[in-house]
Formats: C-alpha cells, sequence, structure tokens
C-alpha cells in the first residue's frame, strides 16, 4: 500500500514528530520500573545504618492549617528505625521486630507488631528508607516518575485503600540511589505529608541502645 502525495503531506507535520516520541519496548528490552529497582536493592545492599536530618510538614486539610516539625533518623537495618523529633513535638518512635514504641515528655507506650495495620505500615517505612523498594509491590502499585543522572522519583498508590493510611506515596532519591532526598505521604485530597531530608549519613556507627524499644 503506497499513500498519495496528498496524504504524505498532511502526515508530514506528525511525522517529524515522531522520534520525540517515547519509544515503545522492543522483544528483549527491560522494563523501566523492573531495571530501576533492581539499581536501586544493588546499590543500597551493602548498607547498614543512615542517620540524618529531615523537615516534616503536615497538612490538614480540616484544620486549614501546616504543622511543621524538625528531627532525625536512624535506620540500621534489616529492621529498627528510630524517628526522634525535636520540640516542640519532643517525642521518639522506635521500630523494631517487637512492634512500635513512642515516647515523650507526656507519657510512653507500646504497640505490638501484631497490631491492625502495623506490620505492613512499618515494612514499608523500613523499605522505602533503606530496603529493596521491589517490596513494596505486594502493597503498593509503582512507576518511575524521574530517572537520570540527579537521582530517581518514583510513585506508589496502595493497592486497597485503607482509612487514615496514605492513598500514594511520591518519594525521590539522590544520584547514589541509596538516600531519600524527599517523601510526599497523600492521605487526601487537602491532607499530606512531606518530608524533606537533609544530608543523611551512611554506615556511621550507632548505638545499639538507642535502637532498643523500651518497656
Amino acid at each position: 500500500m503506497t499513500l498519495s502525495r496528498r496524504a504524505l503531506l498532511a502526515a508530514s507535520p506528525l511525522l517529524a514528530l515522531l522520534p520525540l516520541l517515547p519509544r515503545r519496548a522492543r522483544a528483549g528490552d527491560g522494563d523501566p520500573l523492573d531495571d530501576l529497582l533492581a539499581r536501586i536493592a544493588r546499590a543500597r545492599a551493602p548498607l547498614r545504618t543512615l542517620q540524618g536530618p529531615f523537615t516534616q510538614t503536615r497538612a490538614i486539610g480540616l484544620l486549614a492549617t501546616e504543622v511543621r516539625s524538625t528531627g532525625t533518623l536512624t535506620l540500621v537495618r534489616p529492621d529498627r528505625l528510630r524517628w526522634e523529633l525535636a520540640p516542640p513535638d519532643d517525642v521518639v518512635f522506635t521500630v523494631g521486630p517487637e512492634g512500635l514504641a513512642y515516647k515523650s515528655a507526656h507519657g510512653q507506650g507500646r504497640l505490638s507488631a501484631a497490631s491492625a495495620r502495623i506490620p505492613g505500615a512499618l515494612d514499608d517505612l523500613r523499605t522505602l528508607l533503606g530496603d529493596d523498594l521491589g517490596k513494596l509491590r505486594e502493597r503498593w502499585t509503582l512507576r518511575v516518575l524521574r530517572d537520570d543522572a540527579t537521582g530517581a522519583e518514583l510513585e506508589a498508590t496502595r493497592r486497597a485503600v485503607t482509612t487514615g493510611a496514605p492513598r500514594t506515596m511520591r518519594f525521590a532519591l539522590g544520584p547514589d540511589l541509596v538516600r531519600p532526598t524527599h517523601v510526599v505521604l497523600v492521605e487526601g485530597p487537602r491532607d499530606r505529608t512531606t518530608i524533606d531530608f537533609g544530608a543523611l549519613v551512611v554506615d556511621a556507627p550507632v548505638d545499639p541502645a538507642r535502637m532498643r524499644l523500651p518497656p
């Protein structure tokens, strides 16, 4: 089948755009998401600890306000996380295989790993900060937003909507694919939490006592 000269002329503007369109995957091409997740897993495999500051901004639509906090995270692979918010919040959350504990000037408490929604939520948080992101696929649908020399950004959409839990997560990684740079947790149209990380230090020593859950 051949096209007339008129048809070719009519189609020429579209043909000129073809080099700009996203290339379809050919047989044998790797999936961009699978490729990125594999590279992140390889980059993070040797990671032992991750420590550093963050700024957390909580937007609450119902109250038409924002709550801004600062703090420090300490991650010890494979399964311990300390999330410390500075005054005026002044609270420390400690996560381990046993569950989650919190301690502040007003008291302390503990939730076991068997509590509703706790195991999945804790696994997701630890995975997001310093593990193989492919593990998120059990509960989230992932897509690549950016993958270049400056790092990578992904979006995760929860497969099953849970009341009070984020519906989507957007998170970015630095060029080393190890350190997170920011995370946006979206719970609703006007409710979200944005976490911006400062300079995170890899594999610095951590006192094991700081990572134990209080009784």
